[in-house]
Formats: C-alpha cells, sequence, structure tokens
C-alpha cells in the first residue's frame, strides 16, 4: 500500500490535467460554436400560401454584422427593399406571409399569415423600393441598412402566383469561448504539478530505503504539500478568472452605468417622441425621413425625363402616360396635335434631368406624395420647375407640372426632406397656400382687380393682362368675353423655404369664353385654337381652355406682404366651336 501511494497522488493530479486540458482545447475545436447561423422558413409546409411575403425589420436586424438572405422557389423571383411603412402600404390587404423574427437560438423563422381581399400585383419597378434583385428559382441578397429608420424586404414572383417555398436567414453567430484558455492553462498547471508531485515522492522514496527518516518525513511533508497545491489548484481553479471578473465588475458595472444612463435617456426621449406621434396620425411617426433617398430621386427623374423626351420626339401622348399627368400631360398632348396640323406652332421646352439646380423632397408619409427637382438643361434658357407626384402605394412618380423661373426671380429651399404644410393654414405668414392660390386665379380672372395688390409685379401677369386686353380690343365690334380663372382641384402643395417663407405649387386653368355679337363673324387667327377647334371662323363664338402652372412665394411673417409668382408655364388645352 505505500509503494502505490506515491505513484497515485500524481497520476490522479496529472490525469485531472489532462482532462481539464482537453476539456479547453475541445471549447475551441469540436465545441466551438458554428460561425454563422442559419433560421429557415419552408412555406410548403404552412397551411396557407400566398403570393407575397415580408421579412420584417425586427428579424434582419435581430443579430448585428452581416445578414444574407436566401430565396428558393419556381420560376422568377423578386426581392426588393424600402422603407417598413411604405413596403406595408405596397401590400397593403394583399394576403401574405409575415416573418416577423426568427427564433432566439436563430434555428427557425417565425412566420403567419395574414389574409387580405386585394388583388396582387408586380412589385417589380416600384419607386418606393431602394434596392431590387431578382432571380430564376433562386436568389441570394446581402442585406445592409441603406439609412436610418426601418427597413423591410419583399418577396415575390409575379405578384399574383404563389409567393417564394424557401426563405433563409444566414448572420453572424457569437463563437467566442472565454473559459477555454483559463481551463486549458489550468490543465497545463495541474500537468507540471502532477510531475513535480511523482519527481519529489521518487527522489524521496528512494531516500527513505536508506534509512533516512528525517528525509523520508520532510519528503512526506513536501509531497503533502505540493498535493494540498494541487488540490487547491484544482478546487480553485476557476478563483483567478472569477476574481478577474470581479476586479473588472467596476469598469463593467460603470459601463452598464453608462449604457442604462444612455437607455434611459433614449428611452426618455423616444417616449417623449412616441407621445408626440401619438397625437398625430401613425404616418407621421416617420416624418423625417425623406420620401425618396437621393439614388431614388436620381432615378426617378431620370426615367421621367426619358419619358417626356421619348413623347415629344414622336410627339406621341400614349408614350407619356406611365410617367407624365395632370396639367402636364393635358399640355403635351394639346401641344403634339396642333403640331401636327402646324408644325410651326410653339413645342414645351425639353425636361431635363441634369444641371439640377435644387430640389424640395417631402418627408410626408401620406399619399399623394410630392418632389421638386428644379432643373436646368442644356436646352432650358433659364431654371425649370418640375413637379413629380405619387399617387398612391402603387403608382410610380409622375410628372404633373412644369413652371419656367421668370426673370429677376430666385428660390432657396429649406434644407433637407421638408413636410408638406397645411394648404388652409396661415402659420404665421400673410396668407395659406389655397388663400394664395385663389388670390392668384383672380387675378388672372381680373387683372386689374383687388387681387392686383397682393402680387409684386411680374411678366407673368403682364403677359396675362395684355393678353387678355388685346383679344378684347381686336374682337370688341364682333364678341363680348368672359375670363375666368380657378384652381385646380389637387394641385396644390406648399413647402417651408430656408428664409421661412412659403413656396407653393399650384395649376389653374383659365376658361375664355367669346359670344360673337349679332350678324358678326368672329375670324379666329392662333393658330392652336384654330387646330383644336377645327375651324377658323364662326358667327355663334368660341370657348377656350389655358392652364396655367406656377410657382408662388408667401414672404415670412405674418404681416401681408406682396406675394411672388417665381415661375409659370401656360398652355392651350381645349378649344371649340359654339
Amino acid at each position: 500500500m505505500q509503494r502505490r501511494i506515491p505513484w497515485l497522488a500524481p497520476l490522479i493530479v496529472v490525469a485531472i490535467g489532462v482532462l481539464v486540458l482537453a476539456l479547453g482545447i475541445a471549447q475551441r475545436t469540436v465545441w466551438q460554436p458554428p460561425s454563422e447561423v442559419t433560421a429557415q422558413l419552408d412555406t410548403t409546409t404552412l397551411s396557407q400560401s400566398a403570393p407575397l411575403t415580408v421579412i420584417d425589420s425586427k428579424a434582419l436586424t435581430q443579430r448585428s454584422g452581416p445578414v444574407q438572405i436566401k430565396v428558393e422557389g419556381s420560376g422568377q423571383l423578386l426581392l426588393a427593399q424600402g422603407r417598413a411603412d411604405d413596403v406595408a402600404d405596397w401590400v397593403g390587404k394583399t394576403p401574405h406571409l409575415e416573418v416577423e423574427s426568427a427564433k432566439d437560438d436563430f434555428s427557425a423563422l417565425n412566420a403567419n399569415f395574414v389574409d387580405g381581399q386585394e388583388a396582387g400585383a408586380n412589385p417589380a419597378g416600384s419607386d418606393l423600393w431602394v434596392n431590387e434583385q431578382s432571380g430564376n428559382g433562386q436568389l441570394s441578397y446581402d442585406w445592409q441598412s441603406p439609412g436610418d429608420g426601418d427597413w423591410s424586404l419583399l418577396l415575390a414572383s409575379d405578384g399574383k402566383a404563389a409567393g417564394p417555398q424557401k426563405v433563409s436567414i444566414t448572420v453572424s453567430n457569437d463563437t467566442s469561448t472565454p473559459w477555454a484558455v483559463p481551463t486549458m492553462v489550468l490543465g497545463g498547471v495541474l500537468i507540471l504539478l502532477g510531475a513535480l508531485l511523482w519527481f519529489f515522492l521518487n527522489r524521496f522514496g528512494k531516500s527513505g530505503k536508506n534509512g533516512k527518516s528525517g528525509k523520508r518525513a520532510a519528503g512526506a511533508a513536501g509531497a503533502a504539500a505540493i498535493l494540498a497545491l494541487a488540490l487547491t489548484a484544482l478546487g480553485q481553479g476557476h478563483a483567478p478568472q472569477a476574481v478577474a471578473d470581479e476586479s473588472s465588475s467596476p469598469s463593467s458595472s460603470s459601463t452598464a452605468s453608462s449604457s442604462s444612463t444612455a437607455s434611459s435617456t433614449s428611452s426618455s426621449s423616444s417616449s417623449a417622441s412616441s407621445i408626440e406621434s401619438s397625437t398625430a396620425t401613425a404616418p407621421e411617426s416617420a416624418s423625417t425621413f425623406p420620401v425618396l433617398n437621393d439614388e431614388q430621386f436620381s432615378r426617378v427623374l431620370g426615367v421621367v425625363v426619358k419619358t417626356v423626351a421619348s413623347g415629344d420626339a414622336a410627339k406621341n401622348a400614349k408614350l407619356l402616360t406611365p410617367r407624365v399627368d395632370g396639367t402636364a400631360l393635358k399640355e403635351r398632348t394639346a401641344n403634339y396635335k396642333i403640331r401636327a396640323a402646324a408644325p410651326d406652332y410653339q413645342a414645351f421646352e425639353a425636361v431635363a434631368e441634369s444641371a439640377l439646380k435644387g430640389k424640395i423632397i417631402s418627408s410626408g408619409r401620406d399619399w399623394p406624395r410630392t418632389v421638386i427637382a428644379i432643373t436646368q438643361g442644356s436646352a432650358n434658357k433659364v431654371p425649370q420647375f418640375l413637379t413629380l407626384v405619387q399617387q398612391s402605394p402603387r403608382d410610380n412618380y409622375k410628372l404633373t407640372a412644369t413652371a419656367r423661373m421668370l426673370p429677376g426671380q430666385s428660390l432657396r429651399p429649406a434644407e433637407g426632406p421638408s413636410a408638406p404644410l397645411g394648404l388652409d393654414s396661415k402659420d404665421n405668414q400673410g396668407d395659406s397656400a389655397n388663400g394664395a392660390m385663389s388670390a392668384f386665379a383672380d387675378l388672372i380672372s381680373s387683372p386689374t382687380g383687388k387681387s392686383k395688390s397682393k402680387f409684386a409685379s411680374s411678366t407673368f401677369t403682364t403677359a396675362n393682362q395684355q393678353f387678355q386686353s388685346e383679344l378684347a380690343s381686336s374682337n370688341k365690334d364682333a364678341a363680348t368675353f368672359t375670363f375666368k380663372s380657378s384652381v385646380l382641384p389637387d394641385s396644390v402643395v406648399a413647402f417651408r423655404t430656408a428664409d421661412g417663407g412659403t413656396v407653393v405649387f399650384g395649376n389653374t386653368e383659365l376658361k375664355i369664353d367669346a359670344t360673337a355679337k349679332s350678324g358678326a363673324t368672329l375670324n379666329l387667327v392662333d393658330n392652336g385654337t384654330k387646330a383644336l377647334a377645327g375651324g377658323d371662323s364662326t358667327q355663334k363664338g368660341y370657348s377656350l381652355s389655358i392652364t396655367d402652372q406656377v410657382v408662388l412665394y408667401i414672404p415670412a411673417g405674418s404681416t401681408a406682404q406682396p406675394m411672388t409668382v417665381l415661375a409659370a408655364e401656360r398652355g392651350l388645352v381645349a378649344a371649340s366651336l359654339k
């Protein structure tokens, strides 16, 4: 028994050391977590299918680091990225699958079916998306946030057929093994202590055979001390780490305290924001974000410009309809018809995307949405205001008005995205947007009337007065004339300017009614009027419709000051004989 004891103690210490060392190595090898984890969804296993799948912002930001989306299905697949509220509004009440998040261990995706009655549509090519990617049968997409705010992904085939069959999200995984190195160090120490114990006992054991009882006693005491040291190291193997953790805990606590303070501040701000937004409508919760980022704006403007150029070149209004609407479409349609009969008739100026002088990007989340581009291409003598309107989530932006800047005028839009202003509120200004447009329409109807004093003199209003005066005076013996201008419905939008004033965009329609006097014949001299009316004379009279696209400026301050006509464009849109 005495022979076995000296060998048994070192053997146990070494064996334990080897085991502890192996445990540490295993943590860095066979037991180390994978560098990536993937959460999957197989839609074929669900009880209901849908043409659209939405991956919510929470699922995309649940883990930090790179996020890869993989989509599998039959036929052509589409992945589109947009702001969360834009994606939700585009989807509307169309039946869809909503991927809300992944399980905590990222083993699967949590999804639910959202029923609805709205028909599906193809989301490809929508101006709402900041990115699009397509593939046949499968596609992979490396997601990263395009900017501040919440973003979602929309997955579809053609928007009507069944959507993707398999969806997976792959993210980086935490592969840290904080106990691996301490465990390996501890195992090595135990092995070393076991070896020393064996050496010590072996040496003094031999001395004991020679009858040196004092050395044998010292050897036994030394062995006991080494064994006690080994057992102490084993029993408190984690103590150094714990002490280290405790020593670092004040720093950690400080960090946690700072984080808590920051979190508290953030929560306080968030609460204030929530209280403020709760008093407004839900879409205003993201009112600080532009409806188009710079890349989207450039893309939309480029498509609009190409569409207008195509229609102008062919003098074909049908080519305009994908990207032109409202007053701009009416004016160009009439202009093409006139120029088909009278080639020398003045064409509208080309619209340009280059030489961008300024822009106004709305931050309003409701529809219709309006953005303004101020450009001056090589064919433009002066800067031109282009009004682009998106009527609904599934519509794209269309050019609805153009207006050339008048001589001596300028505009400095406010920096960053601008919230549309209330149209009936003066908001400490001399007049409201609707009030300004009504006054302008009254000025066009009656150039010398009461509204004349509300506006600074401009070349446009002066030309309108001369036009009406000459038309009436040149036909005073043949006809009587009435002039009535009115604001076109839903054409007015207003934004704040950098100097605190208000810029108003709107359209009016001037109706001119000419009634021939008894026995008189009215001769039409304008080629545009003759082309649209289908004749050059009448003994009864005629009617004209002329649209004015205008940009008005209301000076800052509650005291009424003369308003300014910054830009305008006039076009004959209709003429008929009585």
